[in-house]
């Protein structure tokens, strides 16, 4: 999975382009997300009119990489290019508001904790005693609590996402019994490390270059500037391949769990009665080999529509005739073999009477 999520980016027959495209989406994120918190602290309401403005590379970028962790769920060895941009639009704003959702929890605490952290630096009247420990308390936990969430976050999200690109459906993803399912397998858990592999590992390959870089300064200023910026600008290029290889191997990583979510999940009505409607993957589904419970044939069933035939029934239209024919170009049995096998006698030698 590691080598082929790696080589999933150069597969495509204009890898050229959609490599330029992406790192031209990932600078613009950065570079106007710095202008627009500029602009938010110059004045607050026309950052917040021009958001939509300044959201659109993220978004866009966001809509491409679903269509990658849907292509690795499909089990395809290439990747499509940037192309029905509206598309992209819609499906990254979608991705967002997941991602905002689930953050929700963080929010909370970061609240708690920077509530605490400025009610304790302001030191108002009365803040002693009790109440100043139980707001110690209330920054611990809510410092610790955004800790563990933001390690959980980090973990479930790609499995709400890979929800969330084989349905279409932002109910799937925000469903936690699906999403914590699909997160508890095995294949999830091997795809997830090899995605945090690769995204860790990969920027720090440019760490060398950056070195080597600073250290020109000593010899020429200029050189040492131009080398700083070249490897920037390479690094927005691998930070883009990193995350496209990670988002593949997530989705690949995701094919057996939703294979089995589709199996066994059943969304219940009003009532509390199963409606029937089951999680429905994507129909090109290719995993790489059948689920467990397959291979050992605890949930293959037989299919009801087949009949047992009996040694004595009568077989109708082809097969009737076909036994007709066998009939009668068989030869009857001879009397005298038939006794053979049906008589009680045993015969010790010939017969002196004949």
């Amino acid at each position: 999975m590691l080598s082929e999520s790696l080589r999933v980016p150069f597969r495509a027959d204009d890898w050229i382009g959609t490599i330029l495209v992406g790192w031209v989406l990932t600078l613009l994120v950065w570079v106007v997300g710095v202008f627009w918190v500029i602009l938010l602290i110059l004045s607050a309401p026309i950052g917040g009119l021009l958001l939509p403005l300044f959201a659109l590379p993220s978004l866009v970028l966001r809509g491409y990489l679903l269509t990658v962790v849907r292509a690795g769920i499909r089990g395809e060895p290439t990747v499509d290019s940037f192309v029905r941009w509206g598309s992209l639009v819609r499906d990254g704003t979608r991705s967002t508001v997941i991602s905002a959702i689930y953050l929700l929890p963080a929010a909370v605490f970061c609240g708690l904790a920077l509530g605490g952290g400025v009610a304790t630096a302001v030191d108002p009247e009365g803040l002693e005693g009790a109440i100043q420990a139980i707001t110690a308390l209330v920054i611990l936990f809510g410092g610790f609590g955004l800790l563990i969430y933001g390690l959980v976050y980090l973990y479930v999200r790609p499995a709400a996402r890979a929800v969330f690109a084989s349905t279409g459906s932002v109910r799937d993803a925000l469903d936690v019994r699906r999403v914590v399912r699909l997160s508890s397998t095995a294949d999830y858990i091997t795809g997830w490390l090899i995605a945090m592999g690769i995204l860790v590992v990969g920027p720090t390959l440019l760490v060398p270059l950056l070195l080597v870089s600073l250290a020109s300064a000593v010899v020429s200023p200029p050189l040492a500037f131009v080398g700083v910026l070249s490897t920037i600008l390479l690094g927005f290029v691998l930070l883009f391949l990193c995350r496209l290889s990670a988002a593949y191997a997530t989705g690949r990583a995701s094919t057996t769990g939703l294979i089995d979510l589709s199996v066994s999940i059943e969304e219940p009505s009003l009532d509390g009665r199963p409606t029937g409607q089951t999680f429905e993957p994507p129909e090109n589904f290719n995993p790489a080999e059948a689920p467990v419970a397959v291979q050992t044939g605890r949930t293959v069933r037989p299919d009801s529509s087949t009949a047992v035939v009996s040694s004595d029934a009568t077989v109708t239209d082809d097969d009737s005739t076909q036994t007709a024919n066998d009939e009668t170009d068989t030869p009857a049995p001879d009397a005298d073999s038939e006794n053979e096998y049906t008589t009680d006698k045993f015969i010790w030698g010939p017969d002196d009477t004949e």
